[in-house]
C-alpha cells in the first residue's frame, strides 16, 4: 500500500525544518499504522443467540471494538495535528507555556503538545485527566426502588 509520502513526493517533505525531519518520519508512519487499522463500526450478529452468555460475549467484544476504534481515532487525530505543526513551524513548542518541549519528551511522545510543566498545569486544573468509565453497580443495586434496603427481597 502506497503510504502519503509515496504520493505526494518528497515535495511535501522539503519543507520541513531539518531538526524535526526525525520526528515527521515517526509522525508519518503513525499515521500509515493507524489508518490501516479496521476502524469501521462492528456489525450486530445476524445468528440468533439463545444463550445469554454467548450474547453477552458478542454484546462485550463489541463494546471492546468500539472503544479500540475510539481510542484509534483519537490517537490518529493527535498525530495529524502534530504533523500540521511540524508543516506550520510551531512543533516543539507548548500550546500552554509558549516555551519548548523536552526534547525527552518529543522522543518519547512525538505528538505532545505541552512540556511536562504544561501538562502538570492543565491536569491541576482538571482539564488534562484521562477519561475513565463510571464504576459499575450491580443490576440488583441499580432496580432498588426508593426506601428498600439491599439485603431485602425485590418485589415481595
Amino acid at each position: 500500500m502506497a503510504t502519503t509520502a509515496d504520493i505526494l513526493g518528497s515535495a511535501c517533505t522539503s519543507k520541513i525544518l531539518a531538526r524535526w525531519r526525525e520526528h515527521y518520519e515517526r509522525l508519518c508512519d503513525e499515521r500509515d499504522r493507524l489508518t490501516e487499522r479496521d476502524c469501521s463500526s462492528p456489525t450486530a450478529s445476524s445468528a440468533k443467540l439463545d444463550d445469554p452468555a454467548d450474547a453477552a460475549a458478542e454484546e462485550s467484544q463489541r463494546n471492546l471494538s468500539l472503544v479500540a476504534a475510539g481510542a484509534t481515532q483519537d490517537t490518529l487525530s493527535e498525530v495529524l495535528d502534530a504533523l500540521r505543526r511540524i508543516e506550520r513551524g510551531t512543533y516543539g513548542i507548548c500550546e500552554i507555556t509558549g516555551k519548548p518541549i523536552e526534547a525527552g519528551r518529543l522522543r518519547a511522545i512525538p505528538r505532545a503538545r505541552y512540556s511536562l510543566k504544561g501538562q502538570n498545569e492543565l491536569e491541576k486544573n482538571g482539564f488534562g485527566q484521562k477519561h475513565v468509565l463510571p464504576a459499575l453497580e450491580s443490576i440488583r443495586d441499580a432496580v432498588l426502588v426508593d426506601g428498600e434496603e439491599p439485603g431485602e427481597p425485590i418485589g415481595d
